[in-house]
């Protein structure tokens, strides 16, 4: 009799239904948020619960310090294989886990207030020119981020580093931040987190695309011809043989990280890969969507310009994929200077 117990228990066990991939993905990434044992619990088990500007305080609500590079590493890795999955009914996870790729350890509620306070900057006609036009196409998005929380934030950015210079560098506002700014705004949970998320990302992951001669950019698309090169060369000399450099047909998909080419969701997928690995890796992107319509390019026979200037609608799982297989290619000494170059003059460059 205690057989035939064990027996129906065994099949029971064998017979019990699976969990979608999707909510075991979901369930693995929460679980490493929330082990308080784990160097990545450091983030806080929530963040600003609503969209208030702030509460008036300094909340905590990123990563301390990461001591446990093991850890992050293998958080990255699952976020890229898997992707981050959003399972209806449970909190995205989105959020906490771009916090925790930039870094964010504090909100800073008060000072945000006050720059928000000081209103109109002396760029604010400039903003408000860019900000009707931000992802004007997207219906999600339009129905999500209002106009005033995009001049807003663009706004306070101006205030917070007005007459100030960080590592030797001015920040005001320039074409393409609106752009920049849509993202952090369409996934936090309030403009604070969003303001902290992009203020971070411009200081620190690519100050150079944002000063007022956009120097990141220009060496962005000039590391972009020398990739391609390397990765299709036969590609890049049918391209090269129309005159189109990069200059000529990349310059939006290089200043937004890719985000101007729709859909939404499948760009904000693509930042989940660049935010945890390196903003450095959207040249990569870039040749690698590019990639997805070699054939039509090679086989045009008038200039296919209009094939670049309107490229398929992005698939992140693709883009990556392609990317992580041109790393190989690189040599060394490139992809050094493709990994600063957001962030570091180069020689003579400045």
């Amino acid at each position: 009799m205690p057989r035939q117990t064990s027996i129906r228990s065994d099949r029971a066990e064998k017979e019990k239904p699976k969990n979608p991939p999707e909510i075991d993905n979901y369930n693995r990434l929460s679980r490493w948020l929330q082990n308080p044992s784990s160097a990545i619990s450091r983030i806080d088990r929530h963040g600003v619960a609503n969209d208030e500007l702030s509460k008036g305080t300094t909340s905590r609500v990123g990563l301390k310090e990461v001591d446990n590079a093991h850890a992050m590493k293998e958080l990255r890795r699952v976020v890229v294989k898997y992707g981050i999955p959003e399972i209806p009914g449970r909190p995205s996870l989105r959020p906490r886990l771009w916090k925790l790729f930039l870094q964010i350890d504090t909100l800073h509620g008060e000072d945000y207030l006050n720059w928000v306070s000081l209103g109109s900057c002396d760029v604010s006609s400039k903003i408000k020119n860019d900000t009707f036009r931000t992802l004007a196409t997207d219906l999600d998005f339009k129905g999500k981020v209002r106009e005033d929380m995009l001049i807003r934030m663009l706004e306070a950015f101006v205030w917070k580093n007005a007459g100030e210079e960080r590592d030797g560098l001015p920040f005001t506002y320039v074409q393409g931040m609106n752009v920049l700014a849509a993202p952090f705004l369409y996934v936090m949970p309030s403009q604070l987190e969003a303001f902290a998320c992009f203020s971070t990302f411009l200081e620190t992951r690519c100050p150079l695309y944002v000063q007022p001669t956009m120097l990141g950019v220009h060496r962005g698309l000039e590391l972009l011809d020398r990739c391609f090169e390397v990765v299709d060369p036969v590609l890049f000399d049918v391209l090269k043989g129309w005159n189109l450099r990069a200059e000529i047909w990349a310059f939006s998909y290089t200043l937004t990280f890719c985000m101007s080419i729709p859909p939404l969701d499948e760009a904000i997928k693509l930042w989940d890969f660049l935010l945890a690995y390196g903003v450095h890796l959207n040249i990569l992107c870039v040749i690698a969507h590019v990639n997805t319509i070699r054939e039509d390019i090679i086989a045009a026979t008038t200039i296919p310009i209009r094939l670049l200037n309107k490229l398929p609608p992005l698939n992140a799982r693709i883009v990556i994929s392609l990317t992580l297989s041109f790393l190989n290619m690189l040599p060394e000494s490139l992809y050094d200077e493709l990994v600063t170059h957001p962030f570091q003059l180069a020689p003579g460059q400045g």
